[in-house]
């Protein structure tokens, strides 16, 4: 397993984070699993829900390799929780090609020091919900699943919270 670092993204970055993206988009639809189109991960569409500031690049050797957003308030998929509260991570992906290299576990890994420095409690994340190998991999970091909702009827998002 190679050094992985991870860093905030800035303005330069946008087509890095939308590759990453892109390439999960691909590789998910390959493997009959489409979790996002192409169109929701654009940064046009990315833009509308974040600051280029939310994401960070995970690099495996020097390559950026996944990428995430961090935010402070999720009102959409958790409206009752207040700024301050919690943390939320979204769009984790992990280039096909990295996988396997702990890209994504270093990623959650980084998560948690995030919640642990600006001094939330919880840390919040909602994922697919059909998907046992996903599920599997946030509780194995220690998230509880705390509930699934539907959404437009087809959307099966699972609920998961890590307190600090």
């Amino acid at each position: 397993m190679g050094e992985i670092l991870i860093k905030q993204a800035d303005e330069r970055d946008i087509p890095v984070v939308e590759s990453i993206l892109l390439a999960a988009v691909g590789w998910l639809n390959e493997m009959g699993q489409p979790l996002w189109s192409a169109d929701e991960v654009c940064w046009d569409a990315l833009s509308k829900l974040y600051s280029i500031n939310d994401f960070y690049i995970a690099f495996l050797e020097n390559t950026p390799s996944g990428c995430m957003a961090i935010v402070e308030i999720d009102p959409f998929f958790w409206p009752d929780v207040q700024r301050g509260e919690s943390l939320f991570i979204h769009k984790l992906a992990v280039v096909k090609n990295a996988r396997k290299a702990g890209v994504a576990d270093r990623m959650i890994d980084f998560f948690k020091q995030q919640g642990q420095l600006k001094k939330v409690n919880t840390l919040r994340l909602d994922t697919h919900a059909l998907r046992p190998k996903l599920r599997f991999f946030y509780e194995r970091h220690g998230f509880s699943f705390v509930g699934i909702k539907v959404y437009n009827k087809e959307r099966h998002t699972a609920f998961y919270e890590f307190t600090l």
